[in-house]
């Protein structure tokens, strides 16, 4: 688009260069206070950062008791746990780890190899399911909706919003997101 026509679009034509750089600095200056509202563009503040992390947390405790029940735990399965803030799968750091070390059977993703006939644990290649959560879209400050995708094999594997709520004892995961809708 041609500067003219921008300028139209923004309803600046045929105002001052001087306007148009007020309009631009009042633009930039306002983009900090949009993105920081709910459901906008988050900072990547200390909060933000706190957030983010207790609500995985909240997602993978839900997610070990989902797939490891008494029976797969007599099998040994083990849960290796990813974390996608948008674009890559990565491995947890050593920190987040250690908020789930009350779980023995819990690795990281980094420690899994996803085999077409079934996940398995690397160096003792017991049966695994790699669980990767992430990206978290913000519904209110005190709601996210996180993307979760588990692998099992190459047969059994989903990929599920789940619905993520603060309540008074902490950051709760209320379970998969059911969308329906008439026929």
């Amino acid at each position: 688009m041609t500067s003219s026509g921008w300028n139209a679009d923004l309803g600046l034509a045929g105002g001052t260069a001087r306007m148009r750089r007020r309009f631009l600095t009042a633009l930039l200056l306002a983009a900090p206070i949009v993105a920081a509202q709910p459901g906008g563009s988050r900072g990547g503040g200390e909060a933000d950062r706190a957030r983010e992390t207790a609500v995985l947390e909240a997602v993978f405790r839900q997610q070990l008791r989902e797939h490891l029940d008494a029976t797969e735990r007599a099998r040994g399965t083990v849960v290796c746990i990813a974390v996608d803030p948008g674009g890559a799968a990565q491995s947890p750091s050593r920190e987040f780890m250690a908020r789930l070390a009350g779980e023995t059977a819990v690795r990281r993703a980094s420690e899994c190899d996803p085999r077409a006939t079934g996940a398995v644990e690397a160096t003792t290649l017991r049966p695994a399911i790699i669980v990767t959560a992430g990206p978290i879209d913000w519904i209110a400050d005190d709601e996210g909706w996180v993307a979760v995708t588990y692998y099992r094999s190459a047969r059994w594997s989903a990929r599920r919003r789940y619905r993520v709520v603060r309540e008074r004892e902490g950051w709760v995961s209320l379970g998969p997101i059911l969308l329906d809708g008439p026929l």
